[in-house]
């Protein structure tokens, strides 16, 4: 019975918020960073980012990536998720404007908070001096999560 719990309870975490009704902007962010465009480009991105900030070589680079991107997405999921009870405290309704700037800067600063600390560990580089261009490296990838997945659903940007 408790295998079945934990089964249910870890298909209801993965399953894809866009189907539910928006309440939140970061539910919508949580369920673009899934879409595999997004995925693949932001991956890109990210790559050339640490090759060139890092100096690291090409496959170092290639496997901080993959890793703090793995890293970020397991740990970083449910974070991105709540932060939109932070844009709720906003002073305006839940699909005004300002809720979808707050929500897509929280996640990027969850995922660059969490990827910093991943490259610390791999490259051995300091956290205040990865987390500038990986904050950049974040804003793209989630302007390319606006960008198509917003166009995947149809919404207009």
């Amino acid at each position: 019975m408790k295998r079945l719990l934990l089964s249910l309870l870890i298909l209801f975490l993965l399953s894809s918020p866009a189907f539910a009704d928006v309440v939140w902007p970061s539910m919508y962010i949580s369920a673009g960073m899934a879409s595999v465009k997004v995925i693949v480009l932001g991956l890109i991105v990210e790559l050339f980012f640490v090759k060139f900030f890092s100096k690291a070589g090409w496959l170092k680079s290639v496997i901080a990536t993959l890793v703090m991107n793995l890293v970020s997405c397991v740990i970083g999921y449910i974070p991105i998720l709540i932060s939109g009870l932070f844009a709720e405290l906003l002073p305006f309704n839940t699909f005004h404007w300002t809720h979808w700037v707050a929500a897509y800067l929280l996640a990027i600063v969850i995922n660059t908070i969490i990827e910093a600390i991943v490259i610390k560990l791999i490259l051995k580089l300091k956290i205040e001096d990865v987390f500038p261009w990986l904050f950049g490296a974040n804003v793209i990838s989630v302007l390319l999560c606006i960008i198509f997945f917003g166009l995947q659903l149809g919404v207009s940007m």
